[in-house]
């Protein structure tokens, strides 16, 4: 970090909160760069979008109906579905196959869920070794953190940065070319395959009418961590349904070019069962765990229940400013951004998360960039509104919302006191809550009917 900083003269003599933003700025602003060079390969983006909105949407709706014939026909082709309500479910499952099959080491690759059900601190307390092979999620264990994005997880961190974990880690011995960085972790985390007896993955798409599940990468790790072990468990929730393998043609795409910026990921594998007789890789026995854990009180809501068609590309927190200012962190969820803040509060409860849906300032930029469509904007106005017809508020919130309602609708009660007055009575109520007292906004001497009346008289131009 101290090379990088002498190096470049942006960096120089800046504080870390600023070098984080400027960092994530950068990051995010390739990112899109690329998202706009891969949506050159669509003549009409726009029905591509509608087509993908349309694929999604009508498996959130049909659900019940696709959930089942996925269960049926997977297990026809000889996987295990077990069914988890909420993340103990899932923990205990997954306890349970490893204890069946007398496993205490395995990997894990691709999947959002299992920061979602805490699975790593689980398996530690049940003296189970769990080794990331995902290169992006592996160096943010490495650093203390979760993943705060959904397909870029090192979006906050410079290579610099990396470099720092890595080598601090041990698991390089020096800096070098990002090539050879890349190599040695690369190697580090085969070296961790090797030995591993039984996987975890996630999934993008569960397919319905072949009984499929389908992940799209670019490193690959996902697919050798479904060859090489022999036990391999899928989690995925209930709302990664689509209907058909013949829907993959447009959202794979779509995914790729949104969340990576790219034509098409490097690697697409369908997985349909464990290793035939016939065949000479695969897992000797796969199990499929459909994860609920709040999605149901998604799908109860009329409208909310339209955010259960994300693909997880991460477009909406590329565009979200408030995502882009405070960073995945500031969300203290699995699921943050846009999308997340419409979800979250159904999932884990509105009277604790309620708080999520206003960390957006509506400006309609995360529903223009999401490639399946979803109106993110017009759902945290839902959830907001039912939050407040739910209670969802204490008695002084009440209380002094209650105040403001009487004051802002008089001119009167406006206009009566004082500018300075007005400004002391503002940090009295909210400079602690402030983030910092240098840019606690401070009401003029001249409010907008003053500037009105003295435009419309001519003393102003």
């Amino acid at each position: 970090m101290k090379e990088e900083k002498a190096d470049n003269p942006i960096l120089a003599g800046i504080s870390e909160s600023k070098e984080r933003q400027i960092v994530f700025d950068d990051n995010v602003s390739r990112l899109n760069t690329s998202s706009s060079e891969a949506k050159k390969q669509y003549s009409n983006l726009d029905l591509a979008k509608k087509r993908a909105g349309s694929i999604r949407h009508k498996a959130v709706n049909g659900l019940e109906k696709y959930l089942i014939e996925f269960e049926a026909n997977i297990e026809r082709n000889g996987a295990k579905v077990v069914w988890a309500l909420d993340d103990e479910e899932a923990v205990k499952v997954i306890l349970d196959i490893l204890k069946k099959h007398q496993v205490n080491y395995l990997t894990k690759s691709k999947s959002l869920i299992a920061d979602e059900i805490d699975l790593y601190s689980q398996l530690a307390e049940n003296n189970v070794v769990c080794e990331e092979v995902n290169i992006g999620e592996y160096i943010l264990r490495l650093s203390g953190n979760s993943p705060r994005h959904y397909s870029s997880l090192l979006i906050e961190k410079s290579l610099s940065q990396i470099n720092e974990v890595l080598l601090d880690k041990h698991v390089i011995s020096s800096r070098g070319k990002v090539s050879d960085t890349y190599s040695a972790v690369i190697k580090n985390r085969k070296e961790a395959l090797r030995t591993s007896t039984a996987s975890i993955i996630g999934a993008n798409f569960l397919i319905a009418d072949t009984g499929s599940v389908c992940v799209s990468e670019d490193a690959g790790d996902a697919v050798i961590n479904s060859v090489l072990p022999d036990v391999q468990i899928i989690i995925a929730g209930i709302d990664k349904m689509i209907p058909s393998i013949m829907n993959l043609d447009v959202l794979l795409p779509l995914y790729s070019t949104y969340s990576t910026g790219e034509r098409i990921n490097t690697f697409n594998t369908i997985l349909s069962g464990p290793r035939a007789e016939n065949e000479t890789d695969g897992p000797r026995d796969m199990y499929v765990i459909l994860l609920d854990n709040g999605r149901s009180n998604v799908l109860a809501q009329k409208f909310q229940r339209r955010a259960l068609s994300c693909i997880d590309c991460g477009a909406c927190q590329n565009a979200c400013p408030v995502y882009r200012k405070i960073g995945g962190e500031g969300y203290q969820t699995t699921y943050c951004g846009p999308v997340g803040s419409v979800i979250t509060p159904w999932m884990k409860g509105i009277e604790e998360y309620n708080s999520m849906s206003y960390l957006s300032t509506l400006c309609g930029l995360c529903t223009d960039a999401c490639p399946v469509m979803i109106n993110l904007h017009d759902l945290l106005l839902y959830n907001r509104r039912d939050g407040i017809q739910m209670k969802n508020r204490t008695f002084s919130e009440s209380l002094v919302m209650e105040g403001w309602h009487h004051i802002l609708k008089s001119r009167k009660w406006m206009d009566w006191p004082k500018y300075k007055w007005k400004n002391l009575i503002l940090k009295k109520l909210y400079l602690r809550r402030w983030v910092s007292s240098d840019h606690f906004p401070e009401i003029g001497s001249k409010n907008f009917k003053n500037l009105w009346e003295e435009r419309r008289e001519g003393k102003v131009k």
